[in-house]
């Protein structure tokens, strides 16, 4: 039979601790399937794709290396705290930049690797698990190892290995999603969800930490290109430090008075016109997008427009397939719109924003409603598999033109609700059968708020 381990037992997973290479043991081991659910996630077993090497994971193994980190707890910011930072940043504030995102990644994604290590035994075994295991091992060994940052080549060399890093990580969410749609049957969907949160979750900090640095350090080196006068093609490589008294004024990925309205006006032209295209429609033909309301807020826009985009896209998603025998009715050709508005409310108080997005889709069958913030429902694995289609994805709006909005992953409501509780705020969503739906989104307005994210694995 299968052994399978009760949530939070430590199992040591051979999978993930020797870097064992299940295809040779399926060579050259008699092994009896039990059962066919098994097979769905464990008939993929191959030689990991990446170069991870067996010594790391021996020195996982031994977990002295690991447990130095996972001790330690990861040393939150503020959004306020990354606008504060960058205004009058010097030489010296941007090496101090890079030397705490150089000491933070490693312990979060420690954190996340020893997550691992709960994992039932035969979700370890899965190869798309396994891949990302890899993946976060070989950066966390590479970002405990580089050298403290002293000087700005220092800082950009630290900046290369941070973008090379977030790069191969962007197959991070179709490995995930391809993984745990093969083991649904085999975990249970409270341990797979907790799992996802965390990994998703850890994720974007570790993504806004090293962005972050990123865009200051580029934003610092072209004032201080300006400043001196340089031509795009000559190389800072005979400037040591900047000039004495040097400073630039930035923040970085972070907009200190985002206009809701605005993102919400590009995130609906930009859903729109990816459904007009998927149904061959005349541009104007989607349903319209009728705002009310404004506020200004402290936020890092690519966060807020990937909420506003997937609530967006999901209403219109939902009206026009609910109306879509209007297409062939004559009497809505005579000019008239062919679809029911999706109506976006924005309000705000003092330390919050709230946007309410009503649609006319009637409503979320009561079958499913209980399930759209599940990785793991049956319903949503089967969308899961649809991951197999692509290599990459980063979870922001400006990928999403290289996949058809016809195709579903099951995964923008969950993810959306993801991205609202990092920053401490929150996504609801309330059907009024055979109405429609009303979804909330409700963020910290002042950027005062921590990130909400968790050291230690959460408790069952």
């Amino acid at each position: 039979m299968l052994r399978t381990f009760p949530p939070g037992t430590r199992t040591s997973c051979p999978a993930l601790l020797h870097g064992v290479n299940y295809l040779s043991l399926r060579h050259n081991t008699t092994v009896a399937s039990s059962s066919s659910s098994a097979s769905s996630c464990g008939s993929h077993l191959r030689s990991p794709q990446t170069q991870s090497g067996r010594s790391l994971q021996q020195k996982f193994y031994e977990n002295r290396i690991l447990d130095r980190y996972t001790s330690q707890e990861p040393k939150k910011v503020t959004l306020r705290q990354l606008v504060l930072f960058g205004r009058q940043l010097t030489e010296d504030k941007l090496i101090a930049s890079a030397n705490y995102v150089r000491s933070e990644l490693p312990v979060r994604l420690a954190h996340r690797i020893s997550d691992f290590q709960f994992l039932p035994y035969i979700a370890g075994t899965n190869p798309h698990l396994k891949m990302v295991y890899d993946l976060y091992w070989r950066a966390f060994d590479e970002f405990r190892k580089f050298p403290p940052v002293k000087t700005l080549d220092d800082n950009r060399r630290f900046c290369d290995n941070v973008k090379k890093n977030l790069l191969e990580h962007s197959q991070v969410i179709p490995q995930l999603g391809m993984g745990v749609s093969e083991c649904a049957d085999l975990v249970s969907p409270d341990e797979i969800d907790r799992f996802m949160n965390q990994m998703l979750i850890s994720r974007i900090s570790r993504r806004t930490l090293g962005e972050q640095h990123i865009v200051l350090s580029e934003q610092f080196d072209g004032d201080l290109r300006a400043h001196l006068g340089l031509r795009p093609s000559e190389s800072f490589a005979q400037l040591g430090a900047a000039p004495k008294g040097f400073a630039t004024q930035r923040i970085g990925i972070v907009r200190a008075d985002c206009n809701v309205a605005q993102i919400i006006h590009e995130c609906a032209q930009r859903a729109a016109g990816l459904y007009e295209e998927a149904y061959h429609l005349p541009p104007g033909s989607a349903p319209q997008v009728l705002v009310e309301g404004d506020a200004t807020f402290m936020c890092i826009p690519a966060h807020f427009s990937y909420i506003i985009h997937e609530l967006l896209r999901n209403s219109m998603s939902h009206v026009m397939r609910r109306f879509a025998g209007r297409l062939d009715d004559k009497d809505h050709h005579s000019g008239g719109p062919l679809f029911p508005p999706i109506r976006v409310t924005i309000c705000s108080s003092h330390n919050d924003i709230v946007v309410r997005v009503s649609d006319e889709s009637g409503g979320i069958s009561p079958d499913i409603l209980p399930y759209i913030w599940s990785f793991t429902h049956p319903l949503k694995a089967k969308r899961l598999h649809n991951f197999h289609a692509i290599h990459r994805m980063e979870a922001r709006i400006d990928e999403v033109d290289s996949v058809s909005p016809l195709v579903s992953f099951g995964f923008g409501l969950p993810m959306s609700r993801v991205y609202a509780k990092y920053w401490g705020g929150n996504v609801n969503v309330h059907s009024m059968p055979g109405y429609g739906v009303d979804a909330y989104v409700q963020l910290p307005r002042l950027g005062n708020v921590v990130e909400n994210i968790s050291a230690r694995r959460s408790p069952s």
